[in-house]
């Protein structure tokens, strides 16, 4: 299962005393073995049960032995998309349609980069604008290597003389990344933070672990 910047298998890396009866999802579920899956992405429901339906108790619930105690291995989940089990301060129904999207994408053996790329893909969609008329680089402004790196943000700084780039390692295995830019006006990279200071310069592989997110500030050469 997403989860902000990692994964999470059930039962296996929840704390004792985790929900075992909702559990929340960021982009995706993937269920695999060594061979072959499939990822399933949801685009506007963060809530799924697993293994079962197993927490359709009516009323505020404050009995803890009724609550799950365990997860077993399955492959079967369900995604809860509303309720209306708790006394709360909004109402308890809603008129008018509503929109639930999910994605099915069949693969061969489980790779949590790949699928974090389909996910993002159909969350964070292409957004087209007005062309400046401005003769434009082709191809990519820059490309990360290797591919289970993400780019999760290429901005300008705030004071627009550098660009930030935040790399994510999302295979969970360490890896060195290299970053190749098509734009000539591109200078030094240097290790960032979230204030986007220059803490001291990148190497040209860029190491990232398993699940980290590194900010790096690189100069532009022209603005």
């Amino acid at each position: 299962m997403d989860i902000a910047l990692g994964n999470m298998q059930p039962e296996i890396d929840q704390l004792p005393g985790s929900c075992k009866n909702w559990l929340p999802v960021g982009r995706w579920i993937d269920v695999s073995n060594q061979e072959y899956g499939v990822t399933w992405a949801t685009l506007d429901a963060p809530l799924v049960e697993i293994g079962s339906i197993s927490a359709t108790m009516l009323g505020s619930q404050r009995d803890p032995t009724v609550w799950r105690k365990h997860i077993e291995p399955t492959q079967t989940f369900y995604s809860w998309v509303m309720n209306n089990h708790w006394g709360t301060n909004y109402r308890a129904y809603q008129e008018g349609p509503v929109e639930f999207r999910y994605a099915l994408r069949p693969h061969q053996g489980h790779d949590a980069a790949a699928a974090s790329r389909f996910a993002i893909g159909l969350s964070q969609p292409l957004v087209a604008t007005r062309s400046s008329n401005r003769s434009l680089p082709s191809g990519s402004l820059l490309r990360v290597e290797p591919a289970d790196v993400l780019a999760l943000a290429l901005k300008p700084s705030d004071d627009g003389k550098a660009f930030i780039v935040r790399l994510f390692g999302a295979s969970g295995d360490a890896r060195n990344a290299r970053l190749t830019w098509s734009s000539p006006n591109v200078g030094k990279t240097w290790q960032s933070n979230l204030a986007e200071e220059q803490l001291a310069p990148a190497p040209a592989e860029i190491p990232v672990a398993g699940w980290e997110l590194v900010t790096l500030r690189v100069d532009r050469t022209e603005v």
